[in-house]
């Protein structure tokens, strides 16, 4: 980790040390300033919904990420609804993980980034097939196969990971 992501990662940790839960949603929610576009903010609206089945489909699939899921729901809300962000931040089925994650320093389990890796190769793999199918010479699948390095790249080195502590019941 490069000192500039070390001394973001631990203001993050210097801002919200000693302040309530209340606070602290105060000041995430303040870090998110959604666009002054209607259409981009209805757009980012629609995708944060998206992501919310997607989660609400991990509390009920074993396996399939959960966490992951409210981080994209988050990032969207946090460009398109303070309110909708809010509600995201104390919903009663997910409110917990994802401030749990923000207290963490936006970091995420190894176990999580392991299932998202996992989903971002078997996507792109079967996207390149699809493509190559299609016909394509070979510009869509080194654009697919390009991102898919970036986004593996992204989550497996750029996203901290956290050690997750068993509490007892």
């Amino acid at each position: 980790m490069g000192s500039s992501e070390a001394n973001s990662t631990s203001s993050i940790y210097l801002d919200i040390e000693g302040k309530s839960d209340e606070e602290i949603l105060e000041h995430i929610l303040d870090l998110h300033k959604p666009s002054r576009n209607f259409i981009v903010r209805w757009v980012w609206n629609v995708l944060g919904i998206i992501f919310v089945i997607f989660a609400a489909i991990g509390t009920v699939i074993p396996g399939w990420p959960t966490t992951s899921w409210l981080v994209a729901a988050g990032f969207c809300f946090g460009r398109s609804s303070r309110r909708m962000f809010r509600w995201l931040l104390t919903n009663r089925l997910f409110g917990n993980a994802l401030l749990e994650y923000y207290k963490a320093g936006k970091a995420l389990p190894l176990h999580s980034k392991i299932v998202i890796i996992g989903i971002i190769s078997v996507v792109s793999a079967l996207s390149i097939w699809t493509v190559t199918k299609l016909g394509d010479p070979g510009f869509g699948q080194t654009t697919i196969a390009l991102v898919a390095l970036i986004g593996i790249w992204f989550v497996g080195w750029k996203v901290p990971t956290i050690e997750l502590v068993a509490r007892p019941n």
